[in-house]
């Protein structure tokens, strides 16, 4: 039995199971998934048009989730939501193949797969809705929106607000200009980080070095991805000296020839920074340290070259 055949089996277990938790006939839960797709991917099986993130799905989408929920006991839209997760999981070796993604990639894929698999069996409460954040970040893992890259999500189709540029000091604006100009040769299109909860055993600087040797082999698939770029509050150097083991976070890619720019504090920075870690917590209440995000951005020549690509 290959590793797509236990996969196989599994989701149908995994259906099964959800479908008489929702005291669903299997017919009426196909029904049901399919309408979802459609809002979903239009009747072609694709997304009318590129999306602005793995967040940007069609309103349609959210308002038939919306309707399930009204028209259904309570707490049964997260079933849906398991059903649709399921569907594309049994979907994903057609669309493995039909992104043409390294092979390197598929140990992480499968390890997402498990895992949701695993959720639909043991947490039958685990998203509140639609724009739930980390049914989000599965169902762009499950498009082949964001591809998991051992500690980080990357999503491909982003790019360099230059609103965030031009509103930097003098002195980083001009060495922002000459990086995008002469480094990456323009703003977009940029590869993008993003950090997944449920990927977290991963977020050491072993996955990290593992993130960056994946990236640089898709920059080399996709040779007009200007880089690899993320905002984040532990990008901070003030980071580095509060909690010194994030520091590779800024470290690698700033050793490697990337370029930091300040970003700003806001709720959502201090909310990162804080919510783990009990020193970052008290010296942001103390007044001692305002957690600010920091745009980074990495050229392709200058990560493949620091990754042996």
């Amino acid at each position: 039995m290959t590793r797509f055949d236990t996969l196989s089996a599994s989701t149908r277990d995994a259906w099964t199971g959800t479908c008489d938790r929702l005291c669903l006939p299997p017919e009426n839960a196909r029904r049901l998934v399919s309408e979802l797709m459609l809002t979903l991917e239009g009747t072609s099986g694709k997304h009318p048009q590129r999306p602005r993130g793995y967040t940007d799905l069609p309103a349609a989408f959210h308002a038939h989730v919306s309707a399930f929920a009204h028209s259904e006991p309570a707490g049964q839209a997260p079933g849906l939501l398991d059903l649709l997760l399921l569907e594309l999981i049994r979907q994903f070796e057609r669309r493995f193949t039909q992104a043409a993604l390294p092979e390197s990639l598929l140990p992480y894929y499968l390890e997402n797969l498990d895992r949701m698999l695993q959720r639909t069996t043991q947490s039958p409460q685990w998203a509140r809705s639609s724009r739930d954040d980390i049914f989000l970040k599965d169902l762009g893992i499950l498009r082949m929106w964001l591809i998991p890259c051992a500690s980080h999500l990357v999503y491909r189709h982003s790019g360099v607000p230059r609103s965030l540029v031009l509103r930097q000091a003098p002195g980083n604006l001009m060495r922002a200009l000459v990086y995008f100009g002469l480094r990456s040769h323009g703003f977009a299109p940029f590869l993008e980080n993003h950090v997944h909860p449920a990927m977290l055993s991963h977020f050491n600087p072993e996955g990290r070095q593992r993130c960056y040797a994946l990236v640089a082999e898709l920059l080399q698939r996709w040779p007009e991805s200007r880089g690899l770029m993320g905002i984040s509050w532990y990008y901070d150097p003030a980071v580095r000296t509060i909690s010194p083991h994030l520091a590779y976070l800024r470290d690698e890619p700033e050793r490697g020839g990337a370029l930091f720019l300040p970003a700003g504090s806001g709720p959502d920075a201090i909310a990162g920074a804080t919510a783990t870690s009990d020193t970052r917590r008290r010296l942001h209440e103390q007044g001692r340290y305002t957690p600010t995000r920091y745009l980074m951005a990495w050229s392709r020549t200058a990560l493949m070259n620091a990754h042996g690509v």
